[in-house]
């Protein structure tokens, strides 16, 4: 299957707030969605799906859209583990929870959702709508001049050894990881994410040039993100180049996106640190604590 390239991250919504209490339980809903996207992208699958099931109990303290969101990741995670039957379970509650999906983004998710349950009818339909909307991963599902789902399936296949990799690399399988990784860019040249994870297995493995020419490919590949996880992936990456600069925007962009990004102010403070902003990366090493509970 966004990277989940996603990968897949929500805007920053602005209510009207009738009490501290109410902010206070839409906040901790947040959080956990927010921590859950964070064990995600990471590869950290089991986590990912208690995080994400702690923010389901605090439903109602999430719009809808937001709650689809929430299990069309979990089911992401659950595809990730094997678990095939649970993340359909988790798909079709996705789709049933957001009728009229708000941007491209959650219309490609909700397509992502109706193949794997089987309807590539109502797919290619939401394929369509997002990408009428610029959104680049829908524009690739679309690709064909027949009626055939090549492209469809390719995509999936590309995903599919994302994961795979993810979980190897996860695992300490670092060969086996660099071969999946491989294979999916193989399917789909475009796919950065599968770039930046394979250079990330290559310097685990010692293969630092090998890791560095893949950082710089994640760099070249995707020179417009569109979401939080990919300005992190690239911020990595241009920090592991030396890109220091471009390194501080990206975390700043991935964390504008999602302010509850515990792993982005982490990197954002060492690189803060690094430039000598000692004060600026004391503020978000306190960030990434609280919202990630990691230290630099």
């Amino acid at each position: 299957m966004k990277k989940i390239s996603r990968f897949l991250f929500l805007p920053l919504v602005v209510v009207s707030l009738t009490g501290n209490a109410a902010y206070a339980g839409n906040h901790e809903a947040k959080y956990f969605l927010s921590n859950g996207e964070a064990k995600l992208n990471a590869g950290h699958y089991k986590e990912a799906i208690a995080v994400f099931t702690k923010a389901i109990d605090n439903e109602p303290k999430l719009s809808r859209s937001s709650l689809s969101e929430v299990y069309f990741k979990r089911g992401f995670a659950k595809s990730a583990l094997g678990d095939n039957e649970g993340a359909k379970a988790d798909y079709k509650i996705s789709i049933e929870l957001d009728r009229t999906p708000k941007d491209a983004e959650a219309y490609y998710n909700r397509g992502i959702a109706k193949k794997t349950i089987g309807d590539s009818e109502g797919a290619q339909a939401d394929f369509r709508i997002a990408a009428m909307h610029g959104y680049n991963n829908a524009k690739k599902m679309l690709l064909t001049n027949d009626t055939k789902d090549t492209p469809l399936e390719v995509n999936t296949d590309a995903k599919s050894f994302l994961s795979s990799g993810k979980s190897k690399l996860e695992a300490g399988n670092h060969k086996g990881a660099i071969a999946d990784f491989t294979k999916s860019i193989e399917l789909d040249q475009k796919l950065a994410t599968a770039y930046f994870n394979r250079g990330i297995a290559k310097r685990l493995s010692g293969d630092k040039q090998g890791g560095l020419a893949d950082f710089r490919k994640t760099i070249e590949v995707d020179p417009t993100p569109t979401n939080a996880d990919a300005y992190y992936n690239r911020g990595t990456a241009k920090s592991f180049t030396g890109d220091n600069n471009g390194a501080l925007a990206d975390f700043t962009k991935a964390i504008d996106l999602n302010p509850m990004y515990g792993e982005a102010y982490a990197h954002r403070g060492k690189i803060k640190e690094a430039m000598g902003d000692k004060q600026g990366a004391a503020s978000d090493y306190k960030h990434a604590k609280k919202f990630s509970g990691m230290l630099p």
